[in-house]
């Protein structure tokens, strides 16, 4: 039996193995229960590490600046932290309790969302101008409306009027000998009034002026990831190392760089006698969303999602919006859901599932779509895009080169083709996706392992999450922005719906038979193009709606 093996050699398997069969170990006999109780502390400790959530180095009293005191609540000890981790995680699954929230100090004309919870504070900025951090509200409206931000490690990051970024630094983290700052006057001045109207506060939610970056060039979109910010503009990429304020790396040619998967430019790049130019792809056309990470930077325009390599400024993957299909497999959500968890925010929808050959014919239609947005998974191996017409794709791998690319791509259709996607965000293995459809997750793991059933009506083993309060159409065709963390899901959405919703059990008939409608409707609406492709035609988004706030999913238990 296991209680003959040495006491140490139990203890490791107990910490491999999750909190139910700990459970169920110590009410087999009163040894186990002696066992378990008196090594306590040293089993959740290992096992906490097993799991990923520490290092195994970590003590448990530095665990406040690993995770936020809002996912701390109630953690007492080593297995109280299990628990809570345990909790946490199936929330975002649908299988335990989560909650509606919403946010009445974030603003009323919601754009933009950065949430840092470890500090404890949410960044919004708004449809007509300016910034609200937590409770401190600036009047001063020199942000251009609907400013972008960016944010992380501390740096708040925003466009100005006149193509500028400013760069703001949290006031608690202010180093004692910053770099030189090229601060503007109304940077100065609007930080001196912000600290005069909430000194009380001071300095948790305070930001002081770090530098301003004038762009080579008109710019289209930039994204932050600590410490580079990457800003493109038409045909260039620009890298800041943010803490220096240095621009480091320019990448040029973006629209119409050498073709990654022509053998013959590979022979070019590296023979620089032939005098051959290296076959080009065609244009991207205009910026949609950029990406960057340590090796790599992710560029969407309206012809193509494009990679390219940071140490060699060369493309290494294009895949282009106009294609059949995006991937061997297909999985569709469906109405029909698993019993739903009681006190849970999601509902856990089945997919269908079908394959697809890679077809050589030239004389098939091509689909033109749109990449709208692209996020690269923390691991930094795998890729997740999101096309205008309500489908997300997962590329697995895609540093192996184009040519298998095709048996390593899933794609993911969330209802109705026709309803336009709005937000793309990812946090470790979790990804979200907002369309008109509705607001839906799923893991990324998930997706990468899913396969198709072979039965009579073909399914998939992948499950969609679905927050069906935050479904109408006509508020979702107002969403603009979408952010997660660790334990809450944010986004801008109207709170005096969200509340409706919570209250009016016929307002969650309606919206449900609305997704039933949806999900079910398999049409699209397209044009035929002079080259016999077929263009997706979208919905035409609705008003914006007169309030909006931030409002989300908290997945800690009450």
């Amino acid at each position: 039996m296991l209680i003959q093996l040495p006491p140490e050699l139990i203890l490791s398997v107990l910490s491999l193995l999750d909190l139910s069969c700990i459970q169920a170990f110590s009410l087999v006999c009163k040894t186990c229960k002696r066992l378990v109780d008196e090594n306590e502390s040293s089993i959740y400790h290992a096992l906490s590490a097993y799991r990923g959530y520490i290092d195994s180095k970590t003590v448990f009293n530095q665990l406040p600046s690993l995770y936020s005191s809002k996912s701390l609540v109630g953690v007492t000890n080593w297995k109280s932290f299990c628990q809570r981790r345990v909790h946490i995680s199936k929330s975002w699954t649908g299988k335990a309790s989560s909650h509606y929230v919403s946010y009445a100090g974030s603003g009323s004309k919601v754009h933009r969302i950065k949430v840092d919870e470890q500090a404890g504070f949410i960044i919004t900025s708004f449809r007509d101008g300016g910034l609200l951090v937590n409770d401190l509200a600036d009047d001063q409206t020199y942000v251009k409306q609907f400013a972008h931000l960016e944010y992380g490690e501390g740096f708040l990051i925003f466009d100005r009027l006149g193509g500028s970024k400013e760069v703001w630094h949290l006031a608690s983290g202010f180093p004692p000998t910053p770099p030189q700052s090229n601060a503007l006057p109304d940077q100065i001045s609007a930080s001196e009034e912000s600290y005069q109207k909430h000194a009380a506060t001071y300095p948790k939610g305070h930001f002081k002026p770090w530098a301003i970056l004038r762009m080579p060039r008109l710019t289209r979109a930039f994204r932050f990831v600590y410490p580079t910010l990457l800003v493109g503009a038409w045909d260039h990429a620009f890298l800041w190392d943010i803490p220096s304020c240095e621009l480091v790396q320019t990448i040029t040619s973006i629209q119409e760089a050498e073709d990654p998967s022509s053998a013959f430019a590979v022979v070019v790049a590296n023979a620089p006698s032939f005098d051959a130019p290296a076959p080009r792809l065609g244009p991207l056309g205009n910026l949609n969303y950029v990406d960057v990470d340590e090796k790599h930077i992710f560029i969407c325009g309206v012809t193509a999602l494009r990679v390219f390599s940071r140490a060699t400024a060369k493309c290494v993957l294009d895949v282009s919006s106009a294609r059949r299909e995006f991937g061997s497999r297909k999985f569709s959500v469906k109405y029909e859901s698993e019993t739903p968890t009681a006190g849970a925010a999601l509902v856990n929808h089945f997919t269908d599932g079908e394959e697809f050959a890679l077809s050589s014919s030239s004389f098939q239609p091509r689909i033109i779509d749109e990449f709208v947005a692209v996020h690269v998974s923390s691991c930094g191996r795998h890729l997740v895009a999101m096309l205008a017409s309500a489908r997300v794709v997962v590329m697995e791998n895609f540093q192996e080169g184009p040519f298998s690319l095709y048996n390593r791509m899933v794609q993911i259709q969330l209802g109705a083709s026709r309803s336009p996607s709005k937000y793309l965000a990812i946090h470790d293995d979790r990804v979200v996706v907002a369309n008109n459809n509705g607001l839906f997750l799923f893991s990324l793991s998930a997706a990468l392992e899913a396969k198709i059933k072979p039965d009579a009506s073909p399914s998939g083993t992948l499950v969609v999450s679905r927050a069906p309060f935050f479904g109408y159409h006509v508020y979702m065709s107002n969403v603009t922005c979408l952010q997660l963390s660790d334990t809450g899901l944010y986004l801008n959405w109207d709170p005096s719906h969200l509340q409706l919703c919570l209250e009016d059990e016929a307002e969650q008939a309606r919206l449900d038979a609305l997704f039933r409608v949806s999900v079910n409707d398999r049409t699209s609406r397209h044009a035929r193009m002079p080259t016999g492709d077929i263009l997706i035609m979208l919905d035409e988004d609705d008003f914006f709606t007169e309030k909006s706030t931030v409002c989300g999913i908290d997945f800690t238990p009450l």
